[in-house]
């Protein structure tokens, strides 16, 4: 049973990995290719993305999740 608990675990991990990664790459490649000021994605099961350009220039990125357990 412990077996399927770290399973599950790793599995969420994976995913929220795959996640930030989307939105640290291709969101943000989108985002200077097009120079965007601010874009934010959702996936419609609870987790977001948002990223802003700051008065500097440089990316504030902001990921957040709700997970069901």
């Amino acid at each position: 049973m412990t077996e399927d608990v770290v399973e599950k675990s790793e599995q969420a991990n994976s995913k929220k990995m795959g996640w930030e990664a989307f939105v640290k790459q291709d969101v943000l490649n989108f985002m200077m290719t097009h120079n965007l000021q601010a874009i934010t994605v959702d996936d419609g099961a609870g987790k977001k993305g948002v990223i802003k350009r700051t008065s500097k220039g440089d990316f504030s990125v902001q990921i957040t999740s709700n997970e069901i357990l």
